[in-house]
């Protein structure tokens, strides 16, 4: 049944309301966000199933929570305070309950039949699925499985303003059983990933490999999301290295991959043109997307969100506060500016300080290497897990630089991380449970399973 309830949260992330895809707009992704009746009644389904689920073992619950990732709870704290200062308190109220859902139903998830291999288990198994039918979907209802996507960047060609009466061009792209382009990128992205990890590891039967698998990249070349595809891209070696990483280079590996986590983190403020200076460093992404500097014109969206954090430096505007879609709220200035109102900050590092200001940031840092060093020691004993939990976070860094993926509570990415952080709390809670019981093994070397 907890199974059962983490599959529900999943699929509220990746289907519309009511399966009903000829309402979707066909022009921008529609989020699952909405309050309808149908989003409440999954979202109280989630909280009641999930505690239920903890008050029968709620001795193991508390043992779970001590484990996870001390700064996701203090995220969480920090964004439940924000309603005091929330520029609008009727949108964080419930963002801020269904962050609460999702650590709930998660960690409910690791209390019982626990395995180590659980995780992608569950996740490869959905994604899959989901892959597999958004193809078949597409085939054969192209009407709703085939989004007509509106390029601007093609015809705004660097202009700041856009002009009322730009004609954008019309390109197929796949949506799936999603809400659009760039969701059904995230989630082939991640396919790719998990059954590329299924094959490594012969965790499953060839036939699934080549049938998921292969679903996941058709859909991934498919959805034309250049930062999914890069993501990927950058995921797959970075697996392979980890696997194969030398006996005489393994003390070392802390270090580096803490290294390259700095880099990363630099990176993105060379991506957000914060240090213009470095501006060469981008070519490498711009010759692989085939896009200019302004990354389909999301620069334009970074300088206004800029402008937006420098009024709040330190507090932000409160969590998922900035993005209403109603009059008199500050995000409608880019229907002035842009023309168009894109919903989110197209950032997750800017969405973060936009939310919760440097307070939000410094929780975030914290998350990210606290995240890191429990993979690491993870890995120590069970390198297959851990260095899926490390892949995972690095696909994130690299999501995260043109979509707004940290703690967002509509981002199926980082719901999968969320998912992680709560099952390695479970894992290094279970090698305590050996360590004590003085049965533990050295290096654990999961039995493949054929499922």
């Amino acid at each position: 049944m907890p199974t059962f309830l983490v599959c529900l949260l999943f699929i509220s992330l990746i289907a519309p309301p009511y399966f009903d895809y000829g309402s979707l707009n066909t022009e921008f992704e529609s989020s699952g966000a909405g309050q309808n009746l149908w989003n409440k009644v999954i979202w109280i389904t989630l909280f009641v199933g999930s505690v239920y689920f903890i008050a029968r073992r709620s001795a193991l619950w508390v043992e779970v929570l001590r484990k996870i990732n001390p700064f996701y709870i203090g995220y969480l704290a920090l964004a439940t305070l924000s309603v005091a200062w929330s520029i609008e308190p009727a949108a964080t109220v419930p963002r801020v309950f269904r962050l609460f859902v999702t650590l709930l139903c998660f960690t409910a998830f690791t209390l019982s039949n626990w395995r180590p291999d659980r995780f992608q288990i569950l996740v490869r198994t959905l994604l899959g699925t989901v892959l597999v039918g958004s193809v078949v979907f597409a085939i054969a209802l192209p009407q709703y499985g085939v989004q007509k996507f509106h390029d601007y960047s093609a015809a705004i060609a660097n202009s700041f303003y856009v002009s009322k009466d730009l004609q954008p061009m019309l390109k197929p792209v796949l949506r799936g059983l999603t809400f659009g382009k760039n969701q059904m990128g995230q989630l082939a992205s991640l396919g790719v990933i998990f059954w590329f990890h299924a094959w490594l590891e012969k965790s499953t039967k060839t036939l699934w490999i080549l049938l998921c698998g292969g679903a996941a990249v058709i859909c991934l070349i498919w959805a034309h999301s250049s930062t999914s595809i890069i993501a990927a891209a950058f995921s797959i070696p970075l697996m392979l290295m980890l696997r194969h990483w030398p006996k005489w280079l393994r003390r070392f590996m802390p270090y580096i991959l803490v290294a390259f986590s700095l880099f990363m983190l630099g990176y993105s403020l060379v991506v957000l043109r914060l240090i213009p200076q470095l501006d060469f460093l981008l070519t490498p992404i711009t010759a692989l997307t085939g896009k200019d500097l302004t990354f389909s014109e999301r620069t334009a969206i970074w300088k206004i969100i800029i402008d937006h954090i420098v009024s709040s430096p330190l507090l932000g505007s409160g969590y998922s506060a900035y993005w209403v879609d109603e009059p008199g709220s500050p995000s409608q200035q880019f229907k002035t500016l842009l023309n168009f109102w894109p919903g989110e900050s197209h950032n997750g590092y800017l969405e973060v300080l936009n939310d919760l200001g440097a307070i939000g940031g410094l929780c975030l840092l914290g998350f990210l290497f606290t995240y890191l060093r429990q993979s690491i020691k993870i890995m120590s004993f069970d390198r297959q897990q851990g260095s899926l939990y490390v892949v995972l976070l690095f696909h994130q860094f690299w999501s995260s630089l043109s979509e707004s993926h940290w703690f967002g509570v509509d981002s199926l990415s980082f719901a999968v991380i969320t998912l992680a952080v709560c099952t390695s709390a479970r894992t290094l809670l279970q090698r305590g449970f050996e360590l004590r019981a003085g049965r533990a093994p050295a290096y654990t070397q999961v039995t493949p399973r054929t499922a």
